[in-house]
């Protein structure tokens, strides 16, 4: 296949590649924690109020998640500008060639999250207004968790179709680039993150001693919130590990590496002693589900550092005979254009170096705009010129010094008092040459 290869903008990083990978990492880190609880929380609140028609503590619990989700919403968008800068700076060439090729979806990113924001906003904001209309209410909440849904397929379609220019020439739009492999197997694995993060996130949260008079429970309903916040948890690490092992199997061989694999069964293996201590609070019979729970916080930070790890040494490895490839059309070209301009430097010495013929630079200047070389313009052509003066070089320069007007159909010739003798004979000789 005949991979598109463009020519990089030869400008110097703003700061060492190695800073800025870290840079990229870190940054990504923090943009997808908030992105995981924007997203969780979304779905989590819209899932209470549905269950809050039947149970009105239901209810409470779904606007007290709502109120979470726009700051969590807010904190994900201004963490996501670092990585996007980065990443626009370290891959600049397929970054702007896949943000092309998918053209209108990613253009459409920004009104997409401006629309999400207001549903967001309206949904908590308005909680009052929607009392007697539940429907309507739960259906922005729906489209709210829509949007945030959607949106990070076609980021995650862009980042994917990066990778491999060799997909390039094939893709139509985003749907076609949506449907390349192993973009589908990434985007349930990450919906399978936030549901994980954001309900481990509301574990915590509702433990707190001031949850349960903020939200109105009793002790036992504040137990079986909790509980169903873990067993979603619970849920969502066991499909994590297994999606996980799919995403594995169906990455492209091009960006693989022991490294990488090793990266990324650490961090798969990391939420096993997790799943098993949280199954030991879930089964246990006294509720208590803070046993091991900062274990399970650390061991998942270490599951996210070193997924976030291998997906930057991946996207190295996939990239690196393209980005050498690049290097090396962007070397040419910058020899080829230190060439044309050698060329065109040693062009201007010499002709710098030949001698300048007076008479013909005067008459560029003064005269070639009425006279051309063998065709009648405003004036006479040369050639004409040359029979009337043949051999009377002192006639042509009375003229030139005070003209006439020899036709009728023709304007007069406008005197030239500028000119000194020299320049006149100069002009003289070289038309009459």
């Amino acid at each position: 296949m005949n991979v598109p290869v463009p020519r990089d903008i030869p400008l110097p990083l703003p700061a060492p590649e190695g800073l800025l990978e870290v840079l990229l990492i870190v940054s990504f880190i923090v943009h997808i924690v908030f992105v995981h609880m924007m997203l969780g929380g979304s779905l989590f609140s819209l899932f209470c109020q549905i269950k809050g028609l039947k149970q009105i503590e239901y209810e409470r619990l779904a606007y007290k998640i709502a109120q979470a989700v726009t700051v969590n919403k807010s904190l994900a968008v201004v963490m996501g500008v670092a990585p996007l800068l980065i990443i626009n700076t370290l891959y600049a060439p397929q970054f702007y060639a896949s943000s092309a090729l998918i053209g209108g979806a990613w253009m459409a990113v920004i009104p997409l999250v401006a629309v999400a924001f207001l549903l967001a906003y309206a949904h908590k904001f308005w909680w009052d207004r929607f009392v007697n209309i539940p429907e309507l209410h739960i259906g922005i909440a729906a489209l709210e968790s829509a949007l945030f849904l959607f949106i990070p397929l076609i980021y995650m379609t862009n980042v994917n179709l990066m990778l491999f220019p060799e997909y390039w020439p094939e893709v139509k739009g985003f749907f076609s680039a949506m449907l390349l492999p192993n973009v589908l197997q990434r985007y349930l694995h990450f919906v399978s993150a936030a549901i994980l993060f954001s309900a481990l996130f509301f574990v915590w949260w509702s433990g707190r001693p001031a949850f349960q008079a903020e939200v109105k429970l009793s002790q036992p309903l504040l137990q079986s919130v909790r509980r169903f916040f873990y067993a979603f948890a619970f849920g969502a690490t066991i499909f994590q590990i297994l999606s996980g092992l799919v995403v594995f199997v169906s990455l492209p061989a091009q960006g693989m590496s022991w490294g990488v694999t090793l990266l990324l069964f650490a961090g798969g293996g990391f939420g096993i002693p997790a799943l098993y201590w949280m199954w030991g609070n879930l089964v246990n019979p006294d509720n208590s589900l803070d046993r091991h729970f900062s274990r399970i916080i650390v061991l998942f930070a270490c599951t996210i550092l070193a997924m976030a790890v291998a997906r930057h040494q991946y996207r190295e490895h996939a990239l690196k005979d393209h980005k050498a490839a690049i290097a090396q059309k962007t070397a040419n070209y910058l020899a080829a254009a230190a060439d044309a301009r050698q060329e065109a430097e040693s062009a201007a010495l010499a002709q710098q170096s030949e001698p300048v013929d007076l008479g013909e630079q005067a008459f560029q200047r003064n005269c070639a705009a009425c006279h051309h070389i063998n065709l009648p313009t405003v004036g006479p052509d040369m050639g004409e010129i040359r029979r009337i003066y043949a051999g009377d070089a002192k006639g042509l320069i009375r003229w030139t010094q005070n003209p006439g007007k020899k036709r009728e159909n023709s304007m007069q010739m406008p005197g030239f008092p500028h000119l000194s003798e020299t320049e006149l004979q100069a002009i003289a000789d070289y038309m009459l040459r």
